[in-house]
């Protein structure tokens, strides 16, 4: 996992949001294929130029396998009580279940130490388990947990005080 640098990196995470987006769909009525076949709605050309946010790209034998996307205070769509928030993250179907997803999530959340905030639809099973998996390994499960709005914030901190 490193920053997504260079027009091949962004590239790349172009072509992955979508089949983000796509996953995210079985979850939630949000987002829909528009009349050009296009997922909509799309935020990654307003993350991707915005101040304080931080696209990652997720390789595996050394091919684009997924994203991580973090936005830092004062972003303006994340809680304000927190340093960081894990807007999205995403793993290719061919790298799941592979430890990909386990190791960049570690990486990702220990490479910006401080207080976190990720929220994960709520119907999205999967991605709970596999979030409440890795930062309870990471925390010693000192994390807690909020309901939200078709979603469930998951609440940590990584650095030197933390359990990892």
């Amino acid at each position: 996992m490193a920053p997504a640098a260079g027009d091949r990196d962004l590239a790349a995470l172009r072509r992955l949001y979508p089949l983000y987006l796509h996953d995210l769909s079985a979850f939630t009525e949000h987002y829909a294929l528009d009349e050009d076949a296009q997922w909509q709605p799309s935020y990654l050309e307003d993350w991707l130029t915005r101040p304080g946010s931080h696209s990652l790209l997720i390789r595996a034998d050394g091919r684009p396998a997924g994203f991580a996307l973090v936005a830092e205070t004062p972003f303006p769509y994340m809680p304000r009580d927190v340093d960081y928030h894990l807007a999205e993250f995403f793993v290719a179907a061919p790298y799941r279940r592979r430890g990909v997803g386990r190791a960049a999530a570690l990486d990702t959340l220990q490479a910006f130490q401080g207080t976190w905030n990720l929220s994960v639809v709520d119907r999205n099973l999967p991605a709970l388990a596999f979030w409440r998996a890795v930062i309870a390994d990471l925390t010693g499960c000192d994390y807690n947990e909020a309901v939200g709005v078709g979603e469930l914030s998951l609440r940590l901190s990584t650095g030197p005080s933390s359990s990892g």
